[in-house]
């Protein structure tokens, strides 16, 4: 007889408890990028350049993801590439090469690649068989991660807590939580006999799905830009406090949390055109006003504004893309590819476009793609929903 016995979980709790971890690992060192970028003496070509390999990392890995969940189950995919994607991030803090930090952002990429499809597939299984809308809820979770990195990163910088004690003291502990949620995650999506079988059709996504993809790219793209760009864009660039800057970063991920939080009864109260056109108008203007303003309390404010604007079109969109017809798992992929990438190539993005015009107008670059999900609106512009 056990020891210790083992709580028992639900697969919602489970999976929402794996969407925060997951959130939280990736987090942890996006407030730590100015010191990191000083350790190394690298510029803000070198960094955008550095960071551009996370995304490189999941191109490559979005590739061969449905194919690995094929054979594995997303199940086992979670349970075997959500501690290694968490373990990457240990070794930032020891990476006092371009080379070496590169390196370690591609592997996290690719690692992630295959965990992002798995996690949201599923999250789609369990909304499909509750028979009401989960998703908003599910990403609310992940925002809780990236709420509490800010808060541990805060503490720990308040301590003068080194960056290498701080990734050696949470990393592990994730790990383990990771692991243990990932044997109460959901039963394989895919059909038992499917399992170990590799697909043999090619796949080619529809109309729908490629404007699905195009859907959340806008939104994706200022959720990147917001969680790697804060520090370095209102600490150096606007030289504001760095306590009013991690009130800024606060302020944004837990007005992004609650939204998401209570997505879900948004989205059945207003619909989803409403909610869509809702959320794009307050991303559009909360950006200008945060490119373009140097004050904590406007930065605050658009802040407040972004988070509650982006926070659930990426939700949406995955409700939206499992409802299509053909493999749950090909259609999550494709569309959590273009995505996902976008939310990482946000910061490599904003490098390039400050160094040549300033930081400033790289993120107010970003406003107009808040209103890319009218693509969508006008597909749609005839059904009721």
């Amino acid at each position: 007889m056990p020891l210790v016995r083992m709580p028992h979980l639900s697969p919602v709790a489970a999976l929402k408890i794996f969407f925060t971890t997951q959130a939280l690992g990736l987090s942890l060192w996006l407030l730590r990028i100015p010191e990191v970028k000083a350790t190394i003496g690298m510029d803000l070509i070198d960094l955008s350049l550095a960071l551009f390999m996370q995304p490189l990392g999941i191109l490559l890995g979005f590739f061969i993801a449905p194919f690995l969940i094929q054979l594995t189950g997303n199940k086992k995919s979670c349970l075997y590439f959500g501690p290694i994607f968490i373990l990457s991030f240990i070794f930032i803090p020891i990476a006092y090469s371009f080379l070496f930090l590169a390196t370690i952002l591609f592997v996290s990429g690719f690692v992630c690649a295959t965990v992002e499809v798995s996690m949201n597939a599923m999250a789609a299984k369990l909304e499909k068989e509750s028979k009401k809308r989960m998703m908003s809820g599910f990403h609310a979770f992940w925002s809780i991660g990236a709420l509490l990195s800010g808060i541990i990163v805060t503490i720990f910088a308040a301590l003068s807590i080194s960056f290498l004690t701080q990734q050696i003291s949470i990393i592990p502990l994730l790990i383990i939580v990771t692991a243990i949620v990932a044997f109460y995650l959901p039963k394989d999506t895919l059909e038992q006999d499917h399992i170990g079988k590799p697909h043999t059709k090619k796949f080619i996504p529809s109309y729908t799905i490629i404007i699905l993809c195009i859907t959340p790219f806008g939104a994706l793209l200022l959720e990147g830009a917001m969680m790697e760009w804060t520090a370095v864009f209102k600490g150096d660039f606007h030289n504001i406090d760095p306590t009013w800057v991690g009130l800024i970063f606060c302020t944004f991920t837990v007005v992004m949390t609650i939204s998401r939080f209570f997505g879900d009864q948004i989205v059945d109260k207003l619909k989803v055109k409403k909610t869509i056109m809702i959320s794009m108008g307050l991303s559009a203007v909360g950006m200008s006003i945060y490119a373009l303003n140097s004050s904590p309390i406007m930065s605050i404010i658009a802040a407040s504004m972004i988070g509650a604007g982006i926070a659930n079109i990426y939700p949406i969109t995955m409700s939206l893309v499992t409802a299509e017809d053909g493999s749950r798992e090909r259609n999550v992929s494709i569309v959590a590819f273009i995505s996902f990438t976008s939310f990482l190539i946000s910061a490599p993005l904003i490098g390039l476009l400050g160094e040549n015009f300033g930081l400033d107008k790289a993120f107010a670059f970003l406003a107009p793609t808040s209103l890319l999900p009218l693509f969508y609106l006008y597909l749609i512009r005839k059904e009721s929903i």
